[in-house]
């Protein structure tokens, strides 16, 4: 069943058309995954959908987005509103509100029903008591508690903080906690865009997790590829105004494209073929006679009847950008040597004792959860904050280039692209600049837009190529896909393999990490750190994933409840004796699936030939295998407690 139906959507900006003759449904529980280059118009379809803007009218076919009766549908856009004189806590509450407003009709009317006068009264408070629960059930009322308590815990808000103000918190925090507040209202359609900006790598997991066993439909925007992967049925690709479906995840589109696209250049060349052959029948039969000019009229009317077949049309509008590392000079061999390095917080450390070399040519990404210190040991690297013992040793002519997650912040908004980057490069010519910024993909009119009219995506193409501007054999980037397209990503991907110099990445895109890094530093959020060799799937199967089986539950002691008398002591020592050898194979089985997925993340990441679909599905097999047998080993556990 379709919950909702769109179709013969059309948009225009003066004459830059975005789309048209967009047609497509949703189905109910369907996962679609929309992708496009930045500015393409995936944010303003989804406002569309909104009904946030208009489409284009269009007299012999109307456009219409119908969303079914009774039907929600929920929005997470990349600047998420939230109130900043608010604590987390009021803010998560504003979310529960229809919640609130159920549960306050079931109280009244158990209330009426208690206090009715008549057989009247009391059937009128049944009925309102029976469709006021019925709908607190089929909004998930009784697991809200537990799920708001758990959900927060994911997205990184302890009870610790859950009193801090909003306007305090930084934007991820506030992109965290609109998406907390979205997911707890359970929509029917929840539309999400570029929901993982922000995100650590273990929230990106759990929202996977929770997409992937969501019930109702999502149309999800990301430029992560795993994420993607992971979560949809679906793929939308808006490309050259036009939307095109395909049914499997993001791999599977890939290669259905690639074929699609062999099969109409095929399809095209022989059609080509057969024109070119009836053209040369035409002219052989140019003659005056009722004979030749029967051939030449039949002959020219099949090539008018033919179905043309276009050509193919290749995107080849990729950033052409480069990262000078060659006029930065010689970097020494030893670029940092850390020693001893400590971060504390008051009481809380984020990590202490640190030892790490890192040499000329080292690509190290940095990984663990938000708030475990990443971001402060950038700004430690740049100067910007003092260790609290440990020492730093740079080497000997390091030039450190930084790309901030937040470096689009720093970009004047009244300004155009094209002032941005002369009060960069005050001395070079017009040529020079629209030069410059052809290899970031702004052309023609593009480099006189506002930076306010920008999507989010050229923002950050923008504000990496005023960064790039000057030779460096240091990189530091903190979050640098956030905000990019796939395509864009996959170029920076390229830039950064290319790149010969040294190398820091912090970054939640495991695609990336495990494509361009050759070693991991990993913060744990528990006060240690620990540099080890190995691109992010390396690290994620030696150390994240060691398979731990969960402690067991403490057993109450005598002096704290009484002791039972023995019933069947026997039987019980012998169930329970079951119980423990059944959980011992559960533990194994647990082990072995974590081994194994390790090693299918290892095969994702490292490419070498290896058939990406297959081992997409193996995942997501042996994830949902492991799943289960967690599940059993909890069951079992509980028996013995």
């Amino acid at each position: 069943m379709s919950i909702l139906t769109v179709s013969n959507l059309a948009k225009s900006y003066g004459a830059d058309q975005l789309f048209s003759d967009i047609t497509f449904t949703i189905a109910a529980g369907q996962k679609l995954g929309l992708i496009g280059r930045n500015g393409g118009g995936k944010t303003t379809l989804l406002k569309i959908l909104l009904g946030q803007e208009t489409a284009d009218p269009n007299s012999s076919a109307p456009p219409k987005v119908t969303l079914a009766a009774g039907r929600r549908m929920g929005y997470l856009r990349q600047e998420a509103p939230v109130h900043p004189e608010r604590t987390i806590a009021e803010e998560i509450e504003v979310a529960l509100e229809p919640y609130r407003a159920v549960q306050a009709r079931i109280t009244a009317a158990e209330h009426a029903m208690s206090a009715a006068a008549s057989d009247d009264a009391l059937a009128a408070a049944l009925e309102d008591y029976t469709e006021a629960l019925d709908e607190f059930e089929s909004r998930g009322g009784w697991e809200i508690e537990a799920e708001k308590d758990s959900t927060l815990m994911r997205l990184g808000f302890g009870p610790d903080v859950l009193a801090k103000q909003v306007g305090a918190c930084s934007g991820g925090e506030q992109t965290r906690l609109a998406l907390a507040k979205l997911v707890l209202t359970r929509p029917d359609l929840l539309i999400l865009d570029e929901p993982t900006n922000h995100l650590d790598i273990n929230a990106t997991e759990w929202l996977e997790g929770f997409l992937k066993e969501y019930a109702g439909a999502v149309i999800l925007v990301s430029h992560d590829r795993y994420f993607l992967d992971a979560v949809v049925d679906t793929i939308a690709e808006l490309e050259f105004q036009k939307l095109t479906i395909y049914k499997g995840n993001y791999s599977h589109f890939r290669r259905q494209k690639e074929e699609r696209l062999q099969r109409q250049q095929e399809l095209y060349e022989n059609q080509q073929k057969e024109i070119e052959r009836l053209k040369d029948l035409v002219k052989r039969n140019m003659g005056a006679d009722a004979t030749q000019s029967n051939i030449r009229h039949k002959t020219l009317g099949r090539i008018e009847r033919m179905e043309k077949v276009e050509a193919v049309r290749f995107d080849n509008s990729r950033v052409k950008a480069r990262i000078d590392d060659k006029n930065a000079g010689r970097i020494g061999r030893e670029v940092l040597n850390i020693n001893g390095l400590t971060k504390s917080f008051g009481e809380r450390t984020l990590f202490a004792n640190l030892e790490a070399i890192i040499e000329r040519g080292d690509r190290v990404g940095f990984v663990g959860p938000n708030g475990a210190g990443k971001t402060t040991l950038v700004r430690m690297l740049l100067g910007e904050e003092e260790p609290t013992s440990g020492t730093m040793q740079w080497g000997h002519n390091v030039k450190r280039a930084y790309f901030s997650q937040h470096a689009t912040d720093a970009l004047d908004v009244s300004k155009t692209v094209i002032d941005t980057l002369r009060d960069e490069m005050p001395g070079w010519t017009e040529t020079q600049l629209r030069g410059y910024l052809a290899r970031f993909l702004f052309t023609g009119d593009d480099v006189f837009k506002k930076v306010d009219m920008l999507s989010g995506g050229e923002k950050n193409k923008l504000a990496l190529g005023c960064m790039l501007l000057r030779p460096t054999n240091l990189l530091i980037l903190d979050e640098p896909t956030n905000h990019l397209d796939i395509e864009s990503c996959e170029t920076l991907g390229q830039m950064l393999t290319d790149y010969s110099g040294t190398l820091f990445l912090v970054s939640h895109d495991r695609y990336l990490l495990n494509a361009v890094t050759t070693k991991t530093l990993g913060l744990s959020g528990k006060g240690t750190a620990e540099l080890i060799e190995g691109n992010y799937a390396v690290w994620r199967a030696e150390y994240q994933d060691k398979p731990v089986a969960p402690p067991k539950k403490p057993q109450a002691t005598p002096a704290s409840q009484p002791q039972a008398a023995p019933q069947n002591s026997r039987e019980q020592q012998k169930q329970r004796g079951k119980t423990e050898a059944a959980m011992a194979r559960a533990e194994t089985r647990i082990s072995e699936l974590e081994a194994e997925l390790a090693g299918i993340e290892v095969k994702l990441a490292s490419g070498g030939g290896h058939d990406v679909v297959a081992l997409a599905s193996d995942h997501a097999r042996v994830q949902d295998a492991l799943t289960a047998a967690m599940s059993e080993w909890e069951a079992l556990a509980a028996q013995l407690v």
